[in-house]
């Protein structure tokens, strides 16, 4: 067996046996209960009693020491009782039963209570995106039930849910509680609660799943940018869309549009969106004072910004206006860049643009400021402190009409961890199997203090010091070969002898460990 089988075949051991160990103790004891009469059950009354999921063994042996039997077992009837499933309890009350009279024919016949299944709450409502608690009560009259598997028959339906139907099991209180997860889309579902084996439930009960719009996220503005001409009246309509991460509309929804700048001269306004996600806003042209930014703030965030523009008299050009110089700068992460970015304004004329209002946003980077204007050169200074992720930034500025767009090249900080990946998923502090004599591989490769990895030439160079030490310890391992790969090295290890031992990487101060079990091979 490969080494990659055998860990899977570990991994399915592990979690085949809880499994069977909860199907061995689960019962089902949902819907009507079984009545017996006065008279001795027969043997076609004990194979209908084990062979339903609905009714506990407890319940059968109850009855079979109640009402006794009709017959006396053979040695083949023990054999198919135990077959369907009966347990000590049940073939103890049998045997009790073998050795004294069947009872009086005026015995009161014995009735268990109807099943009840209720959800604790109608209907459960969850945002999308997020896992909706269900949950549902069992009882028997007073009795509450445990180890019931109850299974939300639907469920796997929900458009980016779960494949499989949620499924749960009643704990001592007679309380299952179901994690569903509710998907990316607004809708109302019901879902029937069932068996673990897919059996009806008396009643049929339902949970009703209500999914509504995750947080606000998006905003969109009609029309994305005003621009207002100085001595222009009257008023100007906003619409604004309001949306969540997954592109559903958020209804009734409180929104306040106000500038980012008292200069800009247009006081604040709150509306509420309708039930499209939709809401209007009116602002009079005679009161912009000033270019800038009307900010959109939901549940206390800024979700999106509108560009105003005053016009003068000469608008920027494309022509000339943008950042210089044009060559890409570059930074470590969460770092300031060693100078600020300069933006400049030109006009159709060539000639510097002063007093205007650069808005300026960023991606994978922080602005000490969103909006500059520009001096008597025309042009703005910004200070940049780049992101966290390596790769690259982007600053964003507009004037006008004008937008312009430069890429940072963001390079990752000084390595502080190692991480350790087999087949690409992540071991390091894990525990894996391999089968012996077989070979298989590590990826080494190291990453500075917010994830990203860093490229270390050196790192098979550093590694290949540690063979020698390794070998020497003649563990059930054997370090074979050491390569580069990719961003890091690959080290190929041979298992050579059963046992257990910890692999630990060390280089430029930094490590990582894994434990390895080498097992024989199937």
């Amino acid at each position: 067996m490969s080494g990659g089988r055998a860990e899977r075949w570990a991994c399915a051991q592990r979690v085949r046996a809880p499994a069977a160990f909860v199907a061995l103790f689960m019962f089902a004891a949902a819907g009507s209960a079984a009545t017996q009469g006065v008279e001795p059950l027969h043997k076609s009354d004990l194979v209908r009693l084990l062979a339903s999921p609905l009714i506990h063994k407890g319940e059968v042996a109850d009855l079979i020491r109640r009402n006794c039997l009709a017959f006396r077992p053979t040695e083949r009837d023990w054999s198919d009782l135990r077959t369907l499933g009966a347990d000590v309890d049940v073939l103890s009350s049998v045997g009790a039963c073998t050795t004294r009279p069947a009872p009086p024919a005026t015995r009161a016949a014995l009735t268990l209570e109807a099943l009840s299944v209720v959800p604790a709450a109608a209907p459960v409502v969850a945002a999308a995106g997020t896992d909706a608690v269900v949950e549902v009560r069992v009882s028997r009259g007073k009795v509450r039930q445990a180890g019931l598997a109850l299974v939300l028959r639907g469920s796997s339906r929900i458009p980016g849910g779960s494949p499989r139907d949620a499924e749960a099991v009643t704990d001592d209180s007679g309380l299952a509680v179901f994690r569903v997860p509710a998907g990316r889309t607004v809708a109302t579902y019901r879902f029937d609660v069932v068996t673990g084996s897919g059996a009806e439930l008396p009643g049929r009960p339902a949970v009703e799943l209500g999914v509504g719009p995750a947080q606000p996220t998006v905003a969109e503005f009609r029309p994305d940018r005003v621009t207002v001409t100085p001595g222009e009246t009257g008023p100007l309509a906003l619409v604004v869309a309001l949306k969540d991460s997954f592109s559903n509309p958020i209804p009734a929804e409180a929104l306040w549009l106000r500038p980012a700048s008292a200069e800009l001269g247009i006081p604040g306004q709150q509306r509420a969106t309708d039930s499209l996600g939709g809401a209007s806003f009116v602002i009079d042209r005679a009161a912009v004072r000033h270019s800038g930014t009307l900010d959109l703030w939901a549940r206390g965030r800024r979700i999106a910004a509108l560009d105003v523009a005053l016009a003068g008299p000469e608008r920027a050009a494309s022509t000339g206006t943008g950042f210089v110089p044009k060559d890409s700068l570059r930074g470590v992460v969460r770092h300031h860049l060693p100078q600020p970015l300069v933006f400049q304004v030109r006009g159709p004329s060539g000639g510097a643009l002063a007093g205007r209002v650069v808005s300026l946003r960023a991606r994978n980077a922080t602005l000490a400021s969103d909006s500059a204007v520009t001096d008597s050169a025309g042009r703005v200074q910004v200070d940049v402190t780049l992101g966290t992720q390596a790769g690259v930034a982007d600053i964003t500025a507009s004037v006008d009409s004008v937008e312009q767009k430069t890429t940072l090249l963001v390079e990752p900080g000084p390595p502080v961890e190692f991480i350790l990946e087999r087949d690409g998923l992540r071991v390091e502090s894990g525990h894996i199997l391999v089968a012996l004599d077989t070979s298989f591989e590590l990826t080494v490769k190291a990453r500075d203090g917010y994830g990203n990895v860093v490229p270390v030439r050196s790192l098979p160079q550093m590694l290949e010091g540690t063979r020698g030490r390794f070998n020497a310890q003649r563990g059930p391992l054997r370090l074979s070969r050491i390569r580069p790969g990719g961003p890091g090295a690959i080290m190929t290890f041979q298992s050579v002898g059963l046992g257990s031992t910890s692999l630990k990487i060390t280089a430029a101060g930094s490590s990582a460990s894994v434990e390895v079990d080498v097992v024989p091979s199937r």
